[in-house]
């Protein structure tokens, strides 16, 4: 049984977003004074041009640092809360007490390889795992879930092989489960 969370909604703007185009327009910016020292009408400005350039590449080193930075302190932290369990059994798939039968299941597809506590940058916390049930009605239900140590796919192997037999489960999905790689 699989802990499920709610998902977050995607910020178009973020303090990384706005760093990769502080350093885009900083390289742009030190491509053009570099561009113009080469033109000979800008001869006498030529040591201006090259001191700004060497000063923009120390901006755009403290840029890339600060990136970096936003990405171990702020990438490992999820605001999505436990909302139910989910289950995969051999006759069907069991969500927050509702069951689906097999049959009912056209395809399923799982994403994801994160489990709890695996170091990624940073701590992982399990639930960057996406469940895709899609229904023979044509009804498409998306999960996102946790993976542990102690709780993975990896460990419902028989339980898989049976969905993977029915034709529920994609060839390649399921060699990547077995083989421990990202699946998507």
């Amino acid at each position: 049984m699989f802990r499920t969370f709610s998902k977050v909604a995607e910020k178009k703007f973020t303090v990384g977003k706005f760093l990769v185009i502080l350093m885009a327009v900083d390289i742009l910016i030190i491509v053009g004074l570099l561009t113009l020292s080469l033109f000979p009408q800008f001869y006498r400005k030529k040591d201006f041009f090259l001191e700004s350039t060497f000063t923009l590449n120390m901006v755009l080193v403290g840029i890339f640092l600060l990136a970096a930075l936003n990405y171990v302190i702020f990438s490992g932290r999820n605001r999505s809360r436990p909302v139910g369990h989910v289950e995969i059994l051999e006759d069907g798939i069991v969500v927050d007490e509702e069951i689906i039968p097999i049959a009912e299941v056209e395809k399923l597809r799982l994403i994801g390889n994160d489990v709890k506590g695996d170091f990624r940058g940073f701590i992982s916390k399990g639930i960057r795992n996406q469940m895709v049930i899609t229904q023979t009605d044509g009804t498409v239900s998306e999960l996102i879930f946790e993976q542990t140590s102690a709780n993975k796919l990896l460990d419902r192997k028989e339980i898989l092989a049976v969905w993977h037999q029915k034709g529920k489960l994609s060839d390649s999905n399921y060699q990547n489960i077995l083989r421990n790689t990202n699946y998507y």
